[in-house]
Order: C-alpha cells, then sequence, then structure tokens
C-alpha cells in the first residue's frame, strides 16, 4: 500500500456507510470455492485506507477458515432504499472479538439498517431478528473499490481523487 497515493475509500463511500446499508462478506477457500454471510456494521477508519465490519460470531466458521487460509475478502454494501452499491476488495489483517464499544457502535448501524429495510417494506420485527451479537470484529485494509449500482457504469473501478 501506497501511503501517498490517495485513499481508496471516497468521502462518498463514507457517507453511505453511515446511512444504513445492507453489508455482505465473500471469501474463498483453497480451491477457490466462494463464500458469503451477512455482517452486522461497518466502520471506515479516518485514514479511509482500512475498515472494520462486523460479522455475527454464530454465522462466520466457514468466513473465519477462508481468512485464516488466504485474507482476501470482498465486502459488498447496498443501500436499500435506491439500490446504490459499492464492493470493496483488500485484506483481513486482524480479527478479534467485539467489545462493547463495538457492540454500542453495532446497534447504532443496525437502527439505521432497521430504517432502510422498513423503508423497502420490511417490517421491523423481520430485521431485529437478524442475528448480530455476540461479534468478531474484522480489520480490512481496503485495495480498490468498485461500484456496483446498477447502471452502465457498475463493475467499474471507483479511483481515488
Amino acid at each position: 500500500m501506497n501511503p501517498s497515493a490517495p485513499p481508496p475509500i471516497p468521502e462518498e463511500l463514507v457517507e453511505l456507510i453511515a446511512s444504513g446499508v445492507d453489508v455482505y462478506i465473500a471469501t474463498r477457500d483453497s480451491a477457490l470455492e466462494p463464500e458469503s454471510m451477512f455482517a452486522m456494521g461497518i466502520r471506515t477508519h479516518a485514514d479511509r485506507r482500512s475498515l472494520t465490519v462486523y460479522l455475527p460470531q454464530a454465522l462466520a466458521d466457514a468466513t473465519l477458515a477462508n481468512l485464516a487460509n488466504n485474507h482476501e475478502i470482498a465486502v459488498t454494501l447496498i443501500r436499500p432504499s435506491d439500490f446504490k452499491s459499492v464492493q470493496l476488495k483488500g485484506q483481513a489483517t486482524n480479527i478479534r472479538p467485539s467489545t462493547e464499544t463495538d457492540r454500542e457502535f453495532q446497534a447504532i448501524f443496525r437502527a439505521a439498517l432497521v430504517e432502510q429495510f422498513e423503508a423497502v417494506g420490511i417490517p421491523r420485527c423481520v430485521t431485529r431478528r437478524l442475528v448480530w451479537w455476540p461479534s468478531l470484529a474484522v480489520d480490512v485494509n481496503v485495495r480498490d473499490v468498485f461500484g456496483q449500482t446498477p447502471g452502465p457504469a457498475s463493475g467499474d473501478r471507483l479511483e481515488p481523487r
């Protein structure tokens, strides 16, 4: 990672994350077989080169095995109300149990997601049942960011400015 290069996470993406997004994690095993899971929370670091994503511990066994094997991770964010979507690719650098501070952050994230899902017709009682605690915090160094919003620019690399 070149510290003099612009950070790969644009400011607009920081705002998107804060608006309440659906988060999916994708990894692969040694045979290149993909695996995906729902995450409950994502936090961009101040350097805009890294982030932390929160995985429900009860659902994370396959993801953890894949990350132990190769560290490669893709994080896809989708805002339900307008389908604004982005995929970030990078390497997991650390995995730890989430703290109480992380739990407070996740509760705020979860509330924003509940609002987003309700706006598209998913009842609050359904979203509130999603497994989210206890969780694991996965730190990721972001290498690439791609637009995924449906339309002609879907799949294009979002270049840092």
